[in-house]
C-alpha cells in the first residue's frame, strides 16, 4: 500500500473527483480537509495546503504540495513516467493551468463553503480570476455562442449580477462557468433540443450558485 495520503478540499467536486482516481489506482489515499486536525500534522502548512493540495507521507511525516505531490505519487506508483512527470520542463509548463485551476476552482464547481470543519478554499487572486474570465469567454466564442435568445437572456443576467454582486469578479467567474457549459451544450445538440437543455442547465446553475 502507497505511504501518501492527499488532503482534499471536500466542497470541491473536481478535487474530490481526482483524488478518488488517485486512490483507486492505488497512488495514494486521500483524507478530507474538514476533518484533519492540524495539530496532529504538524509538518502541514494549513495556508500553503489551501493553494497546493498537501499530501503527507505517513512514514516519514514529509509534506509535499500540487503539482510537487501529485507528480511525486505518480512516479512512485507508475516508475516508467517519472522521467516525463519530474521533468523540470514539464513542471514549469503546468505550473500556470495549475494556478489557473487552484485559484477559480470554487467558481468552475460552484459550490459553496462547508458549514463545519477547515475551509481550504484559497485566498482570491484577481490576475487568475481574469485569466479564467477571458479564456471562459473566448472559449465560448470559439465554440459558437448558443442562439439568440438565450443570449439575450445571459445579457440580461450579466447586467443585473453586474449591478447587483458586492464582488463583481467572484460574480463573473461564475457567470462565465455557467455560458461556456450552455455554450457546449448548446453546440453539442445543435437543435431546438439543444438551446432548450442548456437553458435548463443554465437556470439550474444559476439557482444552485446564488
Amino acid at each position: 500500500m502507497t505511504n501518501y495520503t492527499f488532503l482534499y478540499d471536500d466542497a470541491c467536486p473536481m478535487c474530490q473527483g481526482y483524488t478518488s482516481v488517485f486512490k483507486d489506482l492505488k497512488l495514494s489515499d486521500r483524507l478530507a480537509f474538514s476533518k484533519v486536525d492540524g495539530t496532529k500534522q504538524p509538518n502541514l502548512d494549513l495556508d500553503r495546503g489551501r493553494h497546493e493540495i498537501p499530501m503527507i507521507d505517513t512514514k516519514t511525516g514529509e509534506v509535499r504540495y500540487g503539482l510537487d505531490a501529485m507528480t511525486t505519487a505518480i512516479a512512485a506508483g507508475i516508475p516508467m513516467l517519472r522521467p516525463i512527470v519530474r521533468n523540470r520542463i514539464f513542471l514549469k509548463a503546468l505550473k500556470p493551468l495549475y494556478w489557473l485551476i487552484t485559484y477559480n476552482r470554487r467558481v468552475i464547481a460552484g459550490t459553496k463553503p462547508p458549514t463545519e470543519g477547515f475551509d481550504c478554499a484559497p485566498d482570491f487572486h484577481a490576475g487568475w480570476r481574469w485569466a479564467y474570465v477571458v479564456l471562459a469567454v473566448a472559449a465560448s466564442v470559439a465554440i459558437g455562442l448558443p442562439a439568440t435568445i438565450l443570449l439575450q437572456g445571459f445579457g440580461l443576467a450579466l447586467l443585473a449580477g453586474l449591478l447587483k454582486s458586492e464582488v463583481r469578479l467572484a460574480f463573473l467567474g461564475h457567470f462565465v462557468t455557467v455560458l461556456l457549459k450552455a455554450t457546449l451544450i448548446a453546440a453539442s445538440i445543435p437543435n431546438a433540443y439543444g438551446l432548450m437543455l442548456a437553458a435548463i442547465v443554465a437556470g439550474w446553475e444559476v439557482r444552485r450558485r446564488l
